[in-house]
């Protein structure tokens, strides 16, 4: 009986990409009448009764009208391209896949057999119910409008809470209960029966369209003029909460989320690391300042940072880094890192007083104050430094550091490179031109900065007591909210991060092909996150360069274990989800990546 019900649910397509396709799951390119790309296995959401051409404002759902208008079936649903349910009962969770495959589609329950059946079950299916936050600020939970004022303008949320009021007010209360709950669901992904989906649509759509008729948003940047996808989310979730309360009988539930296929630039690591260009070291009369901060943890890091860039240098060029450092930088190591010196390369260590930042919260388990003590570079240098480039210690300089060095600022108190999830940190910043740069590698025109700022060190605490609810990334968050509108985004090839490498599932400003041709052309590559060289799970590329340049530096010599980490780089290994591969000759051994998790910290060793 249940294999005699129609369940359709529409997957928005707005570009090529891989796809799920069967009498269930039904591709369709929204925004069609206005495209000028063909989605040759998508059907088009611009025939019969349509609202296709206004897609840029309504995203998904000119598919959702679409469906209400022409579509007859015992279900109706709505997906993304990027964003499926999967039909796995009591399985509330979210899952990042890379490719879809037929196990892919078995495993997440994607078969019209297991859709139908479980559809069957419930009236109303919606994506997962989660906390509202900002981004990676899982502590700073906000109800629906709270959030909606943060991300977008809350008059147009007024308007369309008073054409509820007045025109639908039976919904009302159900939209104020919506509205201050701080759980929702999110993308306006759910599956209804027939008669609930059609009162769904009825209530929507009037009220969306006229909300359209007193909201003036030709002034709204891109991202805000998909006004009415944000505003028909909270509607979405008012119409959950309003059937949930009118039918005592509803059969209501939720499903997990599959995210994914992301984006992946195309490159030859091999080829890459075999044909570096080639072109002459320039060579230019000013010296090139670099900063640095680094502990003991990280001395042997950070001198595998200088030994790359003086490597890659012009043997001529002169350079002075100064490092910022406190106790726990020993006599014995900073001796150690300035045999670097030679007559053009001078080091130099600044003692911090880190009471100045102890305030400052340090939620990553890889960093430590060190990373802080960029704030104080205009305090701390010589009065002669006008300008300097700061350095993380987890990166390999590739290219001559004096092509960063001449990079133009155009007036800016600072350069950086665009952010592999920029536009989400942006979002949670509330930084409209989603500019937010990783702070790892950064120019600063210290001489403008004094010019433009009172005291910039209390403006940086300024930022923080404002936003520290919503701080998560340390003092890039400060630097990015100090600096916004000040900020000259330098190329991406000067900050290769670890995400560019493969598919990020976060959101980005730069596009594939911007990120390919910076492969072309490495300046600095940026070991973020996890994915450190010398740790034994890393599976980076370019995880060969960071050993070859620590064996020409001043920690050459390695530890047992270094040795047995820099014996595993130089094999095949690639760690997934679950597991890690080891590659030798031609045999291929498999191992749980619990189980080495929990053989390494057996030994006591970081991974």
């Amino acid at each position: 009986m249940h294999n005699s019900l129609s369940v359709k649910i529409l997957l928005c397509h707005h570009k090529q990409s891989p796809y799920v396709k069967n009498e269930c799951l039904i591709p369709i390119h929204v925004g069609k009448e206005i495209s000028k790309t063909t989605l040759d296995y998508c059907i088009g959401d611009n025939t019969g009764d349509n609202i296709s051409a206004k897609n840029k404002s309504w995203c998904e759902l000119t598919a959702l009208y679409w469906a209400w208008k022409n579509l007859d079936a015992d279900y109706y649903g709505l997906m993304h391209y990027r964003r499926y349910l999967h039909f796995i009962k009591d399985d509330n969770n979210f899952y990042i896949i890379n490719e879809i495959t037929e196990d892919e589609i078995e495993r997440r329950g994607w078969d019209v057999e297991n859709i139908i059946n479980f559809c069957s079950n419930y009236d109303i299916i919606t994506a997962p119910v989660w906390n509202i936050h900002p981004v990676g600020a899982n502590h700073h939970l906000m109800t629906s409008y709270e959030f909606y004022a943060k991300e977008h303008y809350s008059k147009d949320l007024d308007i369309v809470m008073e054409i509820v009021r007045d025109k639908y007010p039976n919904f009302y209360f159900a939209l104020l209960e919506s509205l201050t709950s701080k759980q929702c669901f999110f993308g306006n992904i759910a599956i209804m029966k027939k008669e609930y989906f059609h009162e769904y649509c009825n209530f929507m759509f009037d009220v969306l369209f006229e909300a359209e008729k007193r909201i003036d948003i030709s002034s709204y940047n891109t991202y805000q003029y998909r006004i009415w996808g944000f505003i028909a989310e909270r509607l979405t979730n008012c119409y959950v909460t309003y059937a949930r309360n009118k039918y005592p009988r509803l059969k209501l539930t939720t499903l997990g989320i599959t995210f994914g296929v992301f984006d992946k630039p195309t490159y030859d690591t091999k080829a890459i690391l075999k044909h570096k260009h080639k072109q002459p070291k320039i060579l230019i009369d000013e010296p090139i300042n670099i900063c640095m901060s680094f502990d003991d943890n990280y001395s042997a890091h950070g001198d595998t940072v200088i030994t790359s860039m003086i490597h890659n240098a012009h043997p001529l060029q002169a350079i002075h880094i100064y490092i910022l450092h406190d106790e726990k930088l020993s006599q014995h190591n900073r001796k150690k890192i300035q045999n670097s010196e030679n007559k053009n390369v001078r080091i130099h260590y600044i003692r911090i007083n880190k009471r100045l930042l102890n305030s400052l919260p340090m939620n990553r388990d890889y960093i430590s104050l060190n990373t802080y003590y960029r704030l104080v570079i205009q305090n701390t240098l010589p009065e002669e430094v006008k300008k300097i480039i700061y350095l993380d210690s987890d990166i390999v300089v590739y290219s001559n550091i004096a092509e960063l060095w001449q990079e133009p600022l155009e007036g800016m108190c600072v350069g950086g490179v665009l952010d592999e999830g920029g536009i989400l940190q942006s979002r949670r910043l509330s930084l409209d031109d989603n500019n937010y740069f990783n702070a790892g590698i950064m120019i600063f025109d210290i001489e403008r900065i004094r010019q433009e700022f009172r005291d910039v060190f209390i403006t940086y605490f300024e930022n923080y007591y404002k936003n520290k609810d919503i701080i998560t990334l340390q003092d890039q968050d400060i630097l990015n909210l100090t600096f916004k509108n000040k900020t000259k985004i330098i190329p991406l090839r000067w900050n290769i991060n670890s995400r560019m490498l493969g598919y990020n599932e976060l959101e980005y400003k730069y596009s594939i092909k911007d990120a390919e041709d910076a492969l072309q052309n490495i300046g600095i590559i940026h070991y973020t996150d996890q994915r450190k060289p010398w740790r034994y799970t890393c599976n980076h590329p370019f995880r060969s360069l960071y050993w070859k340049y620590r064996l020409k530096g001043n920690y050459k010599k390695l530890s047992t274990q270094e040795k047995l980490i820099l014996s595993v780089s130089k094999t095949s290994i690639a760690v997934y989800q679950h597991d890690v591969t080891f590659q030798f000759g031609k045999k291929t051994f498999n191992i749980s990546k619990e189980r080495i998790g929990r053989l390494l910290q057996f030994m006591k060793i970081k991974y």
